[in-house]
């Protein structure tokens, strides 16, 4: 299958998750992360969608969100909403995810609004997996960053399983962190038996289902925690200003990606 057969014959989405919280929830979120804000959120998820358009121009943009959570009247999205509990955003999302892949079709991606898109992704779906996920080498507690991956269109009653296997096993060992990194600590477990100390995109299998692992330094790239993110990364294919680096995703839009495809 060629990544260009792939980009042309199948729809793709991408899809992230907002939805407001009470500010008992972001305190909770605070006690674990003090780097989390939610200024300018709407901003956020228009500028990662605007980036994914530059190159992937067809591509669908949705946002899954809960049943109040307001959004701007003149959004370029499709919102889907859930019954979903905002007092437990990660684990929300992850119930969220589920429910739209088990009506979807095609390819999508997961993302955060705090990713531009660097280049185009259609390659990625030339390989065959049920779902992609990206790793870092040198994080024991979390060697999966949860912040992007990828669904393979011909695979999604697979990609479906694997995501239900995640909320449940999210839910069973890891409810309490279901304000803020529970996911990330449930596929730390599910995949415990994997060797991350590498730099490669391989393949494993978690049961039946095929999984892909990709590096974070192309497909989910950031810079050290104590590192401005105010360089060029021509070479990274999605960029993520989580934390304290989000200051730095809209001048990076600007000057490298508005008005300039930057690398593949």
């Amino acid at each position: 299958m060629s990544s260009k057969a792939t980009a042309s014959n199948i729809p793709l989405a991408f899809v992230t998750f907002y939805m407001d919280v009470t500010d008992q929830t972001m305190a909770s979120i605070h006690r674990t992360t003090s780097t989390i804000t939610v200024t300018e959120p709407h901003q956020y998820i228009q500028t990662m969608f605007a980036s994914a358009r530059r190159f992937h121009p067809d591509c669908r943009a949705v946002v899954l969100s809960d049943q109040d959570t307001r959004f701007p009247p003149d959004a370029e999205h499709d919102i889907i909403r859930y019954q979903l509990d905002r007092q437990q955003p990660m684990l929300s999302r992850s119930s969220a995810w589920l429910a739209y892949l088990r009506a979807a079709r095609g390819h999508t991606v997961f993302l955060d609004s705090d990713l531009l898109i660097n280049g185009d992704l259609s390659h990625v779906f030339a390989a065959d997996f049920a779902v992609a996920l990206t790793y870092r080498d040198g994080d024991s507690k979390w060697p999966i960053n949860a912040g992007i991956n990828f669904v393979h269109g011909h695979n999604l009653a697979a990609a479906a399983d694997f995501h239900e296997i995640w909320l449940r096993e999210f839910r069973a060992q890891h409810r309490k962190q279901s304000v803020w990194g529970g996911d990330q600590d449930t596929l730390r477990d599910l995949f415990a038996a994997v060797d991350f100390a590498r730099a490669d995109s391989f393949d494993w299998r978690l049961g039946a289902i095929p999984v892909r692992f990709l590096p974070c330094a192309r497909y989910n790239f950031s810079t050290s925690y104590k590192t401005e993110m105010n360089g060029y990364y021509p070479d990274a294919s999605a960029l993520h200003f989580k934390g304290k680096r989000k200051p730095y995703m809209f001048p990076y839009w600007r000057k490298h990606i508005r008005d300039t495809r930057t690398g593949d």
